[in-house]
């Protein structure tokens, strides 16, 4: 093999594995959401462009079941179906701790109310904080990594 064959090979690899690595971590994830101690909804994480945002891949709250739509939201979320609805946007990893995220936004489908967010990982427990203005005045919601 001539030494440019050899060259581009060892690039083309260098250039997979930082891909590889350039992929967040919590993308691809599926996690459960709890409310009240109950199993709430079902939700997947994916990253574009170094941001993570979050869709509902399942409801599993009985009572929410038969809810088919945001008929609570405002805006462009109004009406919207809330099975592939995306809760969660623009959380980008911290660049000091890449188990901490930040930056982000959502939406609580039973309230309709929009909030900033950041969130914590730690091992298979993912901490979301949502709060209007400051942190101290939101609430933490516990997400679980399901397998």
């Amino acid at each position: 093999m001539n030494t440019f064959l050899k060259t581009l090979a060892i690039t083309s690899s260098l250039t997979l594995a930082t891909s590889a690595f350039a992929t967040d971590q919590l993308h691809n994830t599926k996690w459960t959401t709890y409310k009240n101690g109950k199993p709430d909804a079902v939700l997947k994480f994916t990253e574009r462009n170094g941001k993570l945002s979050a869709k509902i891949v399942k409801i599993l709250d009985k009572r929410s079941q038969g809810r088919k739509v945001c008929d609570v939201c405002k805006g462009k979320f109004r009406n919207k179906p809330l099975t592939g609805a995306t809760v969660i946007w623009n959380l980008k990893a911290d660049p000091k701790n890449r188990n901490q995220y930040i930056g982000g936004k959502g939406i609580e489908p039973e309230s309709g109310m929009t909030f900033q967010g950041k969130a914590t990982l730690k091992g298979n427990t993912l901490k979301l904080r949502g709060y209007k203005g400051f942190s101290a005045f939101g609430k933490t919601r516990i997400l679980k990594r399901r397998r």
